[in-house]
């Protein structure tokens, strides 16, 4: 991190919040300090497992400041916490499986410095593999666009950066695994609604943030590197966690009618995809059939888990 004087003021808080990731750590923090350098920032970690990471951290990067832990508080409240003890102008969310080659977070922030309108700012990221995440940047979520994918037309949604956008451009939806966000538009939103324990918290932010007037905006040409679903990524469970955070998005913005028709078609989005797996592509892959097999008839048959939501007393559970 650049070297600043005290009373020269903070430009960006990077908040990095961590689950079972000590093996991470290393390249995503490294990563995150070199790609600060043009800016004054901070960084600030909290652990959410207690696997040592926090001691790890404390250890290797002894100028990241670390929050004692407070047990596992899921993506939006940990970050939440983060944010009330951050400085910086603004609010740089970082997935601890993130990796910045350069210097993406410097950039990030002089873009959304020349784009004042923008209340929320990210860049593209892209797989291990080299392939892109298509879940950096989304079409924002409703009743409708549900539809559309329970009855395969899901390309036909607006709203995401195209991929072959060469230009920044704004977006509906980005992922807060690289999300900037003005700090001071946070705090008047009260940054993530606690009742996302995990997934599409940043969806209700960024669905906020468009109706407080504000715009999004994504800058293809900056860059991270993302090992998206490293922890496990067939889990049944984290399926049926996805789920039920859009259940909860429903619920929230849409009245009970509505709703009802978004989680529907969310069922017969799973039900289809089953039929998929066990027809066609049990011919061309079956291993990849069966696991994908699994995760929707799970989600089928627990539907009374994922359909109304997040409970608000499964806030503080273990994921």
């Amino acid at each position: 991190m650049q070297e600043f004087a005290e009373e020269q003021p903070m430009q960006v808080s990077v908040l990095i919040v961590g689950y079972q990731n000590l093996r991470h750590l290393e390249a995503c923090i490294g990563g995150a300090i070199a790609s600060m350098r043009g800016v004054t920032g901070e960084i600030l970690f909290i652990d959410c497992s207690n696997d040592g990471s926090s001691a790890f951290v404390r250890e290797r990067f002894p100028s990241v400041r670390v929050l004692p832990s407070a047990g596992n508080l899921g993506f939006g409240r940990g970050n939440n916490h983060l944010a009330r003890s951050a400085t910086g102008d603004f609010l740089l969310l970082l997935n601890p499986d993130t990796v910045p080659k350069s210097d993406e977070i410097a950039r990030l922030v002089h873009f959304a410095q020349a784009h004042p309108r923008a209340g929320i700012c990210g860049g593209r990221c892209v797989l291990t593999s080299g392939a892109h995440d298509l879940g950096s940047h989304q079409p924002m979520l409703d009743v409708w666009g549900m539809i559309l994918v329970a009855l395969g037309l899901g390309r036909f949604r607006r709203g995401a950066l195209p991929l072959a956008a060469q230009s920044p451009q704004r977006v509906e939806v980005i992922s807060g695994a690289f999300l900037l966000v003005e700090r001071a538009l946070w705090e008047q939103l009260g940054g993530f609604d606690e009742l996302f324990f995990m997934y599409t918290e940043e969806v209700d932010l960024c669905r906020r943030v468009s109706d407080a007037g504000r715009e999004i905006w994504s800058d293809p040409s900056i860059v991270m590197i993302h090992d998206a679903g490293s922890g496990d990524p067939d889990n049944p469970r984290k399926r049926l966690q996805l789920l039920r955070g859009n259940a909860t998005f429903f619920h929230k913005h849409y009245g009970p009618v509505a709703a009802t028709i978004g989680c529907a078609a969310i069922y017969v989005n799973e039900a289809i995809r089953l039929c998929y797996a066990r027809t066609f592509l049990r011919l061309l892959r079956p291993a990849r059939a069966n696991t994908l097999g699994e995760r929707c008839l799970h989600a089928l048959r627990h539907r009374h888990e994922w359909w109304n939501g997040w409970p608000v007393g499964m806030r503080f559970e273990s994921n």
